[in-house]
């Protein structure tokens, strides 16, 4: 159940992410105590963090 929890937040997230929401506005909403506790579920699923995530794929 935690595993498809958090499958779930990070598919919310990837597009507000992309828009160039804010880290702790999108962890707020989301759920989470903290921008970092969002951000190391994101690089737990991804292997990476939001910002190099997006930084990789808009070079790609």
């Amino acid at each position: 159940f935690v595993h498809w929890r958090h499958q779930v937040r990070l598919a919310a997230a990837l597009p507000r992410l992309a828009a160039g929401e804010a880290v702790a506005r999108i962890a707020v909403d989301l759920g989470y105590q903290t921008p970092s506790a969002f951000s190391a579920m994101f690089r737990r699923l991804t292997g990476s963090t939001p910002s190099r995530y997006f930084a990789l794929s808009d070079s790609a």
